[in-house]
């Protein structure tokens, strides 16, 4: 087990975007792999606030939504792993950086991770941003892969990912699931009109809503202004 995340963000003063009934975080399964990527990862991008919180938040997801996608504890901690290095391939370029972080991880072999769970992360790397190939039509994943439930985890880094920002202040985020409907309530604080562009993005839930078959339904707020997608 690992507690590495939580460790850092006390020492370093940063808090959990999300609040759960977690008290830290545990890696069960990829522990020693965790430990080793996130020093890489801090290395190469210089700060990982944002990758802490989407972790967070990908947990979060997980938990709630446990009794629809059915995934199990392996695959959680493969979510963490892939919110932790999802965007360091902005070390190389922004623009480029989904197709840039997965060439890292495959071309770097100091980190001892294994083949199937290096590809898995390559491959949420590369669709974390961007268009998603259907079932069996990727680039990356080895024969005999389970597909479906690498999709499922791809729309939960993907939700994850837009429910924080780098350019501004963490939001204040609530999440309720009832039936087939997810509702998230995001309040922003001091938010610009491309930050709050930025979070009114109803295709970063599209995949999401697929694989689980659900509706999200998104309310975001700043200060008194109320804005909603779904």
């Amino acid at each position: 087990m690992v507690h590495a995340t939580e460790r850092n963000m006390r020492r370093l003063g940063y808090k959990a975007a999300v609040p759960t009934r977690i008290s830290g975080l545990t890696l069960p399964t990829y522990g020693r792999e965790y430990a080793a990527l996130e020093g890489w990862v801090l290395q190469r991008l210089g700060r990982i606030d944002h990758e802490w919180r989407v972790t967070r938040i990908a947990l979060a997801l997980f938990d709630l939504l446990v009794r629809r996608h059915k995934l199990n504890h392996r695959c959680r901690d493969l979510l963490a792993l892939g919110a932790l290095v999802h965007d360091v391939g902005r070390s190389v370029d922004i623009a480029t950086h989904p197709r840039e972080g997965a060439r890292l991880i495959l071309k770097n072999k100091d980190i001892e991770l294994g083949e199937t769970l290096r590809v898995r992360l390559a491959y949420l790397t590369l669709y974390h941003r961007g268009p998603v190939p259907e079932l069996g039509e990727d680039e990356i994943l080895l024969p005999g892969e389970d597909l479906v439930s690498m999709r499922l985890a791809l729309g939960l880094l993907r939700a994850a990912d837009a429910l924080d920002c780098r350019r501004a202040d963490p939001p204040a985020l609530r999440f309720t699931h009832t039936g087939r409907r997810l509702r998230v309530h995001c309040h922003l604080r001091n938010a610009s009109s491309k930050v709050k562009r930025a979070y009114l993005r109803p295709k970063k839930f599209r995949l999401l809503e697929e694989t689980l078959q659900c509706k999200v339904e998104l309310r975001v707020r700043c200060g008194e202004e109320l804005m909603l997608v779904g």
